[in-house]
C-alpha cells in the first residue's frame, strides 16, 4: 500500500490535500511537476523522459508536444475521495490517472505513424508554470537535437482558482520580472486575488506563444471548457471543508452562497430556457473554488488568438440539459468533448484547415453510452460538495 509522503511539502494547497500517494514533486521554478522517470502520461502508463528521447532518435517522428494541465494530463478527482476509504481499508490506491481517454490519446488513433504525441500536463499547473515548463523542455529537446513541430496549450482553469488571495508568482522562485511587476504593481479592484490575474494570464500565455514563436514552432491554443450544472464549490466526492478565515475568504464564501442561490433556482426550472444558461453561466463566474476560467481570463485568451492570429479550438457545448456527460468532475473532459478536441488538432495538422480559425462547433449528440460497466461508473451521478 502506497502511503502519503510525509516528507513533500507541496506549497500549493491543493496538491497538498489531494494527493495521497504523491505523484508529483515540489520543484522550486515550477511549484510542482512530475517526478523523474514519470515525467509524461501515455495512455496506460507513464513515460520517462531520457527513454522518450532515446525512442525519438531512433524513430526520427515528428512531435507533437501537448502543454497543459489536468484537463490535459486526464484527472479524475471523484479517484481522490475513493483512495481515502480505500486507504482506511488497507487496498491499493488507483491512480487518478488513466481513468479515461485524453485528446492526446485520440489524436495517437487519428495522427498516424509520422507523429508522435506526448501528453506532458501536469495538474494544478497555471500558465506561469506551463510557460517555465515549456520553455525547460523546449532546451532539453533542443540539447538533443529533437524538433518539436506542433504545441497545444490548454490553460486557463487554475489560473482563474482562488488561493487564500496569493499569487502564483509570489510563491514559485521569482524572477526578474516579478519584482518589476511588483514596483509598477497595479491595483487590484477586486478583494478576491486568483493564483495568476487576468493581465499575468496574458503575459504568460503571450510567453508561450513566443517561445514557439522564436523556436518556429507551430502553436495551436486550446480554450477550457467547463460545466455550468455543475453544483459550486464542488471538488472531491463526499469531503466536508470547514470554512476557515484566509485573506480574502469572507468575500469568497460570501460569493459561493450567491452562486449556489442562483444554481438552485436555475435547477428548480425543469424545462431549458436562455435565462437558464444566463443564471447558471453567472453562477459559475461567482465560484471561485472550483478552477473553472473567468470572463477576464477568457478575453484575455481571445484577445491574444485575434492579436497574434492564431489556430484557437472552441467548443460550444449542448447546454439543454446536465452537461456533466461531457466531464468525470467539475472540468476535466471525457469521451465525445476529448475526442472534438483532438479531431480539430488533426485537421489543423493536416493542413484540412489551411487558415486561422476558431474551430466552433456545438456537440449535440450525447454522450455515447460505454460499453464497459466499470467506467460508466466513473461518472458521478449526483454534485457533492467540499462545503
Amino acid at each position: 500500500m502506497v502511503k502519503k509522503s510525509a516528507t513533500l511539502n507541496f506549497k500549493n494547497p491543493v496538491i497538498a490535500a489531494q494527493v495521497l500517494e504523491s505523484p508529483f514533486v515540489p520543484d522550486s521554478y515550477l511549484g510542482h511537476t512530475m517526478p523523474t522517470s514519470k515525467d509524461f502520461i501515455g495512455e496506460k502508463d507513464f513515460i520517462d523522459l531520457e527513454q522518450l528521447i532515446q525512442d525519438l532518435k531512433i524513430s526520427k517522428k515528428k512531435v507533437i508536444l501537448n502543454i497543459g494541465d489536468s484537463s490535459t494530463s486526464g484527472w479524475d478527482s471523484n479517484i481522490v475521495t475513493q483512495n481515502r476509504d480505500r486507504l482506511s481499508k488497507t487496498l491499493p490506491l488507483l491512480p487518478a490517472f488513466f481513468q479515461y481517454k485524453t485528446y492526446s490519446d485520440y489524436l495517437r488513433d487519428l495522427i498516424g505513424d509520422e507523429y508522435l504525441v506526448i501528453n506532458a500536463g501536469v495538474p494544478a499547473h497555471t500558465s506561469l508554470q506551463g510557460s517555465r515548463r515549456l520553455g525547460l523542455l523546449l532546451d532539453r529537446f533542443k540539447q538533443e537535437k529533437i524538433d518539436i513541430h506542433w504545441v497545444t496549450a490548454y490553460y486557463g482553469n487554475n489560473d482563474s482558482v482562488w488561493d487564500h488571495n496569493r499569487q502564483d508568482k509570489e510563491w514559485i522562485e521569482k524572477s526578474k520580472k516579478f519584482f518589476l511587476n511588483r514596483f509598477f504593481k497595479e491595483e487590484n479592484i477586486s478583494p478576491i486575488i486568483t493564483r495568476v490575474s487576468a493581465n499575468d494570464y496574458r503575459v504568460n500565455m503571450e510567453q508561450i506563444i513566443l517561445t514557439c514563436r522564436n523556436q518556429k514552432i507551430s502553436l495551436i491554443i486550446i480554450e477550457p471548457i467547463t460545466p455550468i450544472y455543475w453544483k459550486p464549490g464542488t471538488r472531491v466526492l463526499n469531503e466536508d471543508l470547514e470554512r476557515k478565515e484566509y485573506p480574502g475568504s469572507n468575500t469568497v464564501y460570501q460569493l459561493l452562497d450567491e452562486a449556489r442561490l442562483l444554481w438552485n433556482t436555475a435547477l428548480k426550472e425543469k424545462s431549458y430556457s436562455e435565462l437558464k444558461k444566463i443564471i447558471l453561466e453567472e453562477a459559475r463566474e461567482k465560484d471561485y473554488i472550483v478552477p473553472r476560467i473567468k470572463k477576464g481570463h477568457l478575453a484575455a485568451l481571445h484577445n491574444l488568438v485575434d492579436e497574434y492570429d492564431l489556430p484557437f479550438i472552441q467548443i460550444s457545448l449542448d447546454r439543454t440539459q446536465d452537461d456533466i456527460r461531457y466531464f468525470i468532475d467539475y472540468c476535466h473532459p471525457i469521451n465525445d468533448t476529448n475526442k472534438f478536441i483532438a479531431n480539430q488538432i488533426h485537421s489543423i495538422i493536416s493542413g484540412k484547415i489551411s487558415q486561422r480559425t476558431r474551430l466552433k462547433q456545438l456537440i449535440e449528440k450525447a454522450h455515447t453510452p460505454m460499453s464497459n460497466k466499470k467506467e460508466e461508473l466513473m461518472i458521478p451521478i449526483e454534485h457533492y460538495t467540499l462545503f
